[in-house]
């Protein structure tokens, strides 16, 4: 029967040996190899798990709460109000003038637009009049040449977008236009502008470290730009391109385009450049893609693509906002725009430019830009680049899979689970700590989900393991202990102390008597049913009073009393046991004289005492038994049976644990082969209340060997006599009376003290 190491072993284990152990043991290949594999699947970029990703990294700032901005920046919007004041969308061009004339004359710092003017306007009104114009020729209406002139010149007046163009030119503030890209694979791309567009729009200063390959940048196959007149009129355009994540939502903004070779800024950096123009807008490019991006000593932290991570500061019109109805009509205190950053967009329903974002599904597309300059000037930014995010997410995955691996193996149920979920609250605090104090993205999934994993691994594996052991117990103890204490064991293994321990316990052996003659005389194959038949009723008795079998030796039987699991009334239960085996067999003797077959007798001996206790034997091969003197002193007194011709002999030591229980009469005091100390032995008789039959012999029986220890050889002899005649044939009366003869035919000396020596085993 195997064992687990004991607590003592596992002391006895040198430093080194316990890291083999750990290192070799299966649950640390197990969360490893689990670890590596989830590494890989990082790498991989599953999808489910980056949708789960972006979701926990949105709960950071539910979880944060709103932030109120705090530089001057607002946006302007043409809205649903706007709209059903001014007419619908798209406006004139004059209107637009009015409007961006209103925001310049409130003293707004820089103007961005966050859409484009990408066709020529309608131009409704100057095509009116040269319809009215048209009319009267082909109707040879009679009108004088001055007023053909003057609708001539009403009708050149009415090119709104010269309009336009001449509006911004007068503005006081810079305006910056807005265009927009298509990435490669668009189904329409534009054709390309003039260059002269493309040097005015890129990046100013751009350092690169070599070149950086395609596919590291936002590559772009196309632009769309303002028309040429009101290109030609600002110096400013950005683009306010926006790209959402897999799951429709907006995490990164762009800061930088590559179109034709060349870099393109956002809108709004592009704003922020022309605000304060005394700051340099700097991009540095390495071969891995975007380095740094610098607005004076500023250093804005992107990706490699350039993406700045937004950090939001709350649900949609977090930011001052105004509805451009009311600047146009004079409603907004102009101090509400001075010095201010203003984007105007628009918000209007019909045309949807709203964006999902962590805080709001429906957050207005201008806003992002508002949220990107407040992020910049604040520099309240948040941090993901590619090879610091590897980086911190490994430390992350190995470091909480590591610590998990070291505590599971010192950690079992509950206090296992306490430690896993402990890790996994801890590692999710720890996430949130980062994000508030230094912005940085840890990510959640890999690390939890290989925690979780490597916690459902370890425990399945070890409930399995649990389960397989629980079978092997109850498979190997049910061939030695009742089913009770089988079940006990299994349910309170803490209860077991395999592999060797010495403690006090009761032993029981019970030999046939002259089993060797009788098998000479009868045939194998008609005594060994019988020999079966018999030892399985014996092992019924040791199980009733939860004894343990040690082992059959031929044809005895050896059985342990308080092992594996503690009972403090082990001698007890082995006097019980003997004195129910000898009941047992005369009911056997009965049916076999019965069925003709040979009358089996027994002879069973008990002791009690210190003895190891476990697995005895090689590494190969190993039974769960004890050893020790206290072990051979049981099998010496079972082998004395026979010589004092009675069935169950018991060690001194047994007797003084279970004389308040049994009835016994001393046999002798002996001194066994290889043993100093003479032990008194005792015959079991009876339970208490059951020895009416032979009270009175047993009271001579005392007093005889009373008078015998006390030299009076010749009133012993007389009281051994007359239990024998109360107890004809009792052996141990008739061998104290051959004692007396001999003594008083040879008296010793004074110092004369009774012990058998017994020199043989």
């Amino acid at each position: 029967m195997s064992s687990s190491s004991s607590n003592s072993e596992r002391k006895r284990l040198s430093p080194v040996a316990g890291v083999m152990r750990f290192l070799s043991s299966w649950e640390t290949f197990f969360v490893l190899s689990l670890t590596c594999l989830t590494a890989v699947l990082y790498f991989f970029s599953v999808p489910l798990f980056e949708h789960i990703e972006l979701k926990c990294w949105d709960l950071h700032f539910k979880s944060r709460g709103v932030i109120k901005p705090s530089a001057p920046i607002a946006f302007v919007t043409i809205d649903e109000v706007s709209v059903n004041r001014e007419g619908r969308w798209p406006w004139p061009r004059r209107l637009m003038a009015r409007l961006l004339q209103a925001i310049d004359d409130s003293g707004a710092l820089v103007i961005g637009q966050d859409f484009g003017y990408f066709e020529p306007d309608l131009m409704l009104r100057r095509q009116a009049i040269l319809d009215l114009r048209g009319r009267l020729s082909a109707e040879n209406v009679t009108v004088s040449e001055d007023v053909l002139a003057r609708l001539d010149a009403i009708a050149a007046d009415e090119d709104d977008d010269r309009l336009l163009a001449e509006t911004i030119r007068g503005l006081s503030a810079p305006l910056v236009l807005g265009h927009f890209f298509y990435s490669e694979g668009s189904a329409f791309v534009p054709d390309p502008p003039l260059p002269g567009f493309l040097d005015k729009a890129a990046y100013p200063v751009v350092i690169s470290k070599g070149r950086t390959p395609r596919g590291k940048l936002l590559e772009q196959a196309g632009i769309e730009i303002n028309i040429p007149v009101i290109t030609d009129a600002t110096r400013y355009s950005g683009s306010f391109n926006v790209i959402p994540d897999p799951d429709g939502s907006v995490r990164w903004m762009p800061l930088v385009f590559r179109y034709q070779d060349r870099l393109f800024p956002s809108l709004a950096l592009q704003m922020l450049a022309a605000a304060f123009p005394d700051l340099p807008l700097v991009i540095k490019l390495d071969q891995g893609g975007v380095q740094e991006i610098r607005l004076g000593p500023v250093s804005i932290p992107t990706n490699d693509k350039g993406e700045l991570l937004a950090n939001y500061y709350g649900p949609g019109y977090a930011f001052p906002h105004y509805s451009a109805s009311a600047v146009l009509h004079g409603e907004v205190p102009p101090e509400s725009l001075k010095d201010k950053l203003v984007v105007v967009g628009i918000t209007t329903m019909g045309l949807y430019d709203m964006r999902p974002t962590p805080f709001d599904p429906i957050f207005p597309g201008v806003e992002l830009h508002c949220t990107v300059m407040e992020n910049i000037l604040q520099q309240q930014f948040l941090r993901r680049a590619e090879q610091s995010a590897i980086f911190h997410d490994m430390l992350a995955l190995f470091g909480l899979a590591l610590f998990f691996l070291i505590t599971q193996h010192f950690a079992r149920g509950a206090l296992l689970t306490c430690i896993a979920a402990g890790l996994l609250g801890g590692y999710v605090f720890l996430t949130h700590y980062f994000f508030l104090t230094n912005g940085q993205w840890l990510n959640h999934v890999y690390p939890s989900l290989n925690l979780g994993l490597a916690y459902a691994g370890t425990t399945m594996h070890r409930y399995v393991k649990e389960i397989r052991e629980k079978r092997r117990y109850r498979e190997t103890f049910s061939l030695y202990a009742p089913p009770s204490v089988v079940e006990e064991m299994l349910a309170n293994p803490e209860k077991l102390h395999l592999g060797g321990e010495k403690k006090e316990l009761s032993v029981l052996f019970a030999d046939i008597r002259g089993f060797t003659s009788i098998s000479e005389k009868f045939p194998a194959e008609e005594l060994v049913p019988q020999l079966n038949h018999y030892l399985t009723r014996m092992t019924e008795v040791v199980f009733q009073q939860q004894g343990t079998l040690d082992k059959y030796i031929g044809d005895a039987v050896m059985a342990i009393f308080g092992a594996p699991l503690p009972q403090e009334d082990h001698p007890v239960r082995a006097c019980a046991t003997a004195l129910n085996m000898v009941k047992g067999l005369r009911a056997l003797k009965e049916e076999w004289r019965n069925r003709k077959l040979p009358v089996l007798d027994v002879g069973i001996g008990i002791n009690t005492g210190m003895m190891m206790v476990g697995n005895m034997g090689s590494e190969r091969r190993f039974d769960y038994t004890v050893i020790g003197d206290n072990v051979n002193l049981a099998s010496r007194l079972e082998g004395l049976t026979k010589g004092y011709g009675v069935r169950i002999v018991i060690g001194e030591s047994v007797w003084e644990k279970a004389k308040d229980f049994f009835v016994a009469r001393e046999l002798d005091v002996v001194q066994v082969k290889g043993k100093q100390k003479p032990v008194r032995i005792y015959q079991l008789i009876s339970a208490r209340g059951e020895e009416e039959k032979h009270r009175d012999a047993l009271e001579v029986y005392a007093g005889a060997l009373a008078r015998f220890h006390n030299r009076d050889w010749k009133g012993a002899l007389a009281m051994f006599e007359r239990v024998e005649s109360l107890m004809p044939g009792d052996r141990p009366s008739h061998i104290y009376q051959n004692r007396c003869r001999e003594l008083l035919k040879n008296p010793p000396g004074e110092d004369w003290v009774h012990i058998t020596i017994l020199d043989r085993k």
